[in-house]
């Protein structure tokens, strides 16, 4: 066998292996012409693109812009970022609403809007950061007001302690100049 037969038959060999028939090859029907002609339709036939639209990623403000909303809610810093529409604008600028005004008064619902506002969306790195550090302050915040207030109590029972004892030393004075 020559050089040349051998690599003809090693090619049918491979073609054979491989699946492919040489001699008899599928008849086409009508259903296999209908499915090629449905794979390769062209938008200019009326038919809708199958390809889906790209989604576009959510506009989420950039931190000077979240930090900006905070100052403009609690002592009337002037904003002047452009006039986009970001998401959760209003949830966050509620939130920092709240936060300037009722923080000191109810740090628990405080706590509890900022906990529903983090977990409202998908949050950028930095704005879940400063979100924590808020939620951070707000804690210590509560924890000084309850150190405060078992302090305040302490305080009190000592004096009325206090009160008590100098009650029954002029009583004993008293009784002494009797």
């Amino acid at each position: 066998m020559g050089l040349a037969n051998k690599a003809n038959f090693m090619m049918i060999a491979a073609l054979m292996l491989s699946g492919c028939s040489l001699l008899e090859p599928k008849p086409v029907t009508e259903q296999t012409q209908q499915v090629v002609n449905k794979k390769h339709v062209t938008p200019e036939e009326g038919e809708p693109n199958p390809k889906p639209r790209p989604k576009s990623e959510p506009m989420y403000p950039p931190a000077n812009i979240v930090i900006a909303w905070h100052a403009q809610q609690c002592g009337g810093y002037k904003n002047t970022h452009k006039k986009v529409s970001y998401v959760g604008e209003k949830e966050i600028k509620a939130l920092f609403k709240s936060l300037c005004l009722e923080s000191e008064a109810n740090p628990e619902k405080t706590l509890e809007l900022l906990d529903k506002t983090d977990q409202a969306y998908y949050w950028p790195d930095d704005i879940k950061q400063y979100l924590w550090l808020q939620k951070q302050s707000v804690k210590q915040h509560l924890k000084a007001k309850q150190a405060k207030q078992a302090l305040t109590e302490k305080m009190e029972k000592t004096l009325s302690s206090l009160a008590t004892i100098e009650q029954q030393l002029l009583l004993r004075e008293e009784t002494k100049e009797q």
